[in-house]
């Protein structure tokens, strides 16, 4: 049997298909899981409770919700590239909304009611982030999205993470059991749940009651980041903070390490300008202030100089001047001493008369006949008195 390439298979399958008329021109109902629109070509799904089936419309001029029942004209097409099958629709009509977009409306509105979706109960995202609890599957593009991203912001931020099944029917159950470990595990700062986008049915998870609640109740602050930005959980009400996309989390809570490094660069290298600024301000001052300091002294000094040299001067001149004036004293003394000298009346020739070697001031005590002794200039004379008469 000959061997067929992929290719091959592919475009036998388009013929097929697309040659088979009862695909051409068909009417589907069905329900809106997901629906966007790029310049003017619509992408979506419509289900029902056991398939779905991809669709695409090209000049679309309406808009649907997720949960819209539609009725959807189109043709079945195959494309080869790819190997996907899809509904190139032409015409699409509203029937109403869906069974689960009517439950997740249901319990928005009773959550809303009961204070889950407060901002007063939201908790604040702290600035700087050493540990994230990442909460996802470890084999989805999520989880390498979150650590692309935070690696490459700041390699110093940990991820903790707790693997759980995103989608399916033990989804719920599993994401409330991380939330509540999380909630209790000191190590961490922050929680992030996160998930790529999806159908309603998807994302059914993130829109229980038991999740939501399980949020609420989270002691740690915790960052919603499931689906595309377009898309919208009741999980994303109940958190803290919601992020558009996975991605845009990482970005959200890794703060930017080399970027931060750089501002506190900044910071040190304009404090040490500012340290350097004021050191030469202080610097200049303190020399200024020396430098007056020093004239102060110099000028202080000289006027001590001065004024002790004055009173050096003027203590100079007193002890002249009493010098002076007891020389002068002295002289007048010793003049008249000079004069009073009795050797000097002896030279005049008088002569100094004493008896008993005791100098006589009172003459009329001498008597006839007495032994006295008379001392001039020249002569010492003992004499004896013959006759002592008193002048009249």
């Amino acid at each position: 049997m000959l061997a067929l390439t992929v290719t091959q298979l592919n475009k036998r399958i388009k013929d097929i298909l697309e040659n088979e008329v009862i695909l051409e021109h068909i009417v589907i109902m069905g329900e809106i899981s997901s629906f966007s629109v790029t310049r003017g070509i619509a992408y979506f799904n419509i289900k029902d409770d056991e398939s779905i089936l991809s669709c695409v419309m090209f000049n679309c001029r309406s808009n649907f919700n997720i949960g819209d029942k539609v009725q959807v004209t189109g043709s079945i097409n195959y494309y080869v590239k790819g190997g996907k099958l899809s509904l190139s629709a032409s015409k699409i009509e509203l029937m109403g909304q869906g069974e689960l977009y009517q439950q997740y409306l249901m319990l928005k509105s009773k959550l809303e009611g009961e204070g889950l979706f407060d901002s007063a109960h939201k908790q604040s995202i702290p600035r700087y982030i050493k540990r994230i609890g990442v909460i996802t599957s470890k084999t989805g593009a999520v989880l390498q999205d979150i650590i692309n991203v935070t690696s490459r912001r700041n390699p110093m931020v940990d991820l903790v993470l707790k693997d759980v099944q995103v989608q399916g029917v033990v989804a719920c159950e599993q994401i409330v059991e991380a939330i509540n470990f999380f909630s209790n595990y000191d190590g961490i700062d922050v929680v992030v749940v996160a998930r790529g986008g999806g159908s309603i049915e998807d994302l059914q998870p993130f829109n229980e009651e038991a999740v939501a609640r399980a949020c609420y109740n989270c002691k740690k602050p915790i960052v919603s980041a499931v689906g595309h930005e377009t898309d919208f959980t009741i999980i994303d009400f109940v958190a803290d903070l919601r992020a558009p996309t996975p991605s845009a989390a990482a970005e959200l809570l890794a703060f930017d390490y080399y970027d931060t490094c750089n501002i506190l660069n900044g910071y040190i290298y304009e404090y040490n300008k500012q340290i350097d600024r004021a050191y030469n301000e202080y610097a200049l001052l303190t020399n200024s202030c020396i430098s007056a300091l020093q004239d102060s002294v110099k000028d202080l000094v000289f006027k001590l100089e001065l004024k002790i040299n004055t009173l050096l001067q003027s203590c100079e001149n007193a002890i002249n001047d009493k010098v002076e004036n007891t020389i002068y004293r002295v002289n007048i003394a010793l003049n008249t001493l000079d004069k009073l000298n009795p050797i000097n009346l002896l030279k005049s020739g008088y002569a100094i008369i004493s008896k008993d070697n005791i100098r006589l001031k009172d003459y009329t005590k001498i008597k006839n006949g007495d032994i006295i002794q008379i001392s001039t200039k020249t002569n010492e004379i003992t004499a004896k008195v013959m006759d002592n008469k008193e002048r009249v």
